[in-house]
């Protein structure tokens, strides 16, 4: 579309012209919500506008609730308030063990959201232009040259003692005090989570776990013949402690409970500290390991602090903590790490007959990162991106989808929970089949066949751009049709 600034700007009623047209460029995408508009002096001083004109036209559109002035920084484009639309509703806890079988869609969602041609809406991963690759790539470059020895050397299966070192120190932020021995540096936090769950339970045996739940832990539990019983999860408290004592009387074979304690994945909830503790303490007196994935934890809103941890309240070190870089700095390292409390020998053993141990290299760049205080520092960076990116995706959503949407309001992380008035795995066929657009069906986030099929995972780590508004207006015109 081409818009013609050049008017007579003489004419009384310029300034609605004006604001047709910043109208306009808004209703197309020119500017997505968030972006700040061209200043009152640059519009004024290159389409040949008076300030007060261009003031007027501000005036106009924040009247029409399209932009909000913010003090010393302009006029923004306005973001649609997700209250507009409920949360999403909360299923109930059933008391019953289910098997789980989630391979074959497990596996689709993961081969189309890492393709490069597909709007990658599916998969947690952040976009490479957030991450400090260039430094990296120093790093690494850097310890090779110094330490090429223990590049090369067959590393301990607990891990290079520099990381860990490093390690100890970083989990201090998030209220544990730890020391380098209590740490196990694993192949991402997938191969931690294999390790908790073996060192913990038997074939048969049963895990709590969240509802919905992510589906790549699920998947684990799959491949181990454990058994599932799905907790009811508010999309802002979590899960309630009553319903775990309720299941541990239930059920004697429960060994383990996994849960994503901060931000979790995919509702963005956070478990309060009061009710972190009381967890920790219920299992704790029921000798039931709590497996805590903590992936999420760093990734926290910029205004707020880091949420501590169930391991802080750990006594008898029954609480298997569980964290990775893959969310915050380098998803293709593949460095994860677990703090396993009681069960360190069982899991150093299971790591020796394993993988053996973690590769040097990565270990050594990421010790080298966290010692020059760079992690931190890309950190502020990072949440400070994703905070201006989630509420874009959302605004998104509001504006595209059916009144009749429910979404979360993650607490940090950056990933949205939606839940539409149609099928979703149909939803992501089509999506993926007509349009290359990529999301996680809700199916695939539960043990049971019959849950969460209204419902579907979105992805917001990248920036979110015309490519992205653009594929959730065509989500929200797909479920309209197929509503």
């Amino acid at each position: 579309m081409n818009l013609n600034f050049n008017l007579n700007t003489n004419r009384p009623l310029a300034y609605n012209q004006l604001a047709e047209l910043l109208s306009t460029q808004i209703a197309t995408n020119t500017y997505l919500p968030g972006d700040r508009l061209p200043s009152v002096r640059e519009l004024a001083l290159r389409h040949r506008y008076s300030m007060e004109t261009v003031l007027r036209a501000f005036r106009l559109l924040e009247d029409r609730g399209l932009v909000e002035p913010r003090p010393r920084s302009g006029f923004f484009v306005r973001q649609k308030d997700v209250r507009m639309l409920p949360a999403p509703s909360t299923q109930s806890t059933i008391f019953h063990a289910t098997n789980v079988d989630l391979s074959a869609l497990r596996h689709q969602t993961i081969l189309f959201g890492t393709a490069t041609d597909f709007v990658p809406l599916s998969l947690t991963l952040p976009s490479p232009e957030i991450l400090p690759t260039r430094q990296l790539v120093q790093t690494i470059t850097s310890v090779a040259r110094r330490f090429p020895a223990e590049v090369v050397r067959q590393g301990e299966p607990a891990g290079a003692k520099k990381l860990r070192q490093q390690l100890a120190q970083h989990a201090s932020e998030c209220g544990c005090f730890l020391t380098p021995d209590d740490f196990v540096v694993t192949v991402g936090a997938s191969e931690a989570i294999n390790l908790a769950l073996r060192a913990s339970c038997n074939p048969g045996d049963i895990v709590l776990v969240e509802s919905p739940s992510y589906f790549g832990t699920l998947e684990i539990i799959e491949s181990l013949n454990l058994r599932v019983v799905e907790l009811a999860t508010d999309a802002e408290l979590g899960i309630s402690v009553q319903d775990v004592a309720k299941a541990l009387n239930r059920f004697p074979r429960i060994r383990a409970c996994l849960l994503v304690t901060n931000h979790s994945n995919p509702l963005g909830c956070t478990l309060s500290p009061e009710t972190k503790q009381r967890l920790v303490q219920l299992l704790a007196k029921h000798q039931v390991a709590l497996i805590e994935d903590d992936v999420f934890g760093d990734l926290y809103q910029p205004n707020q602090e880091r949420p501590v941890a169930a391991k802080a309240f750990d006594k008898t070190g029954s609480v298997i903590l569980v964290n990775s870089f893959s969310k915050i700095l380098a998803p293709g390292f593949r460095l994860g790490w677990i703090a396993p409390g009681k069960f360190r020998d069982r899991i150093l053993q299971l790591k020796s007959s394993g993988s053996l141990a973690t590769p040097s290299l990565t270990q050594l760049a990421v010790a080298e990162f966290l010692k020059s205080g760079s992690l931190d520092r890309h950190l502020r960076r990072m949440r400070t991106f994703l905070a201006e990116q989630l509420p874009r995706f959302a605004n998104a959503v509001v504006e595209s989808f059916p009144a009749e949407t429910r979404i979360s309001r993650p607490s940090g992380g950056f990933v949205l929970w939606i839940e539409v008035p149609c099928d979703t795995l149909e939803l992501a066929e089509q999506a993926l089949n007509r349009y290359r657009i990529a999301i996680a069906p809700g199916k695939i986030f539960s043990a049971r066949g019959d849950r969460y099929q209204n419902c579907f995972r979105l992805s917001c780590g990248y920036r979110f751009s015309p490519k992205f508004a653009d594929a959730i207006a065509t989500l929200g015109k797909l479920i309209r049709s197929l509503g």
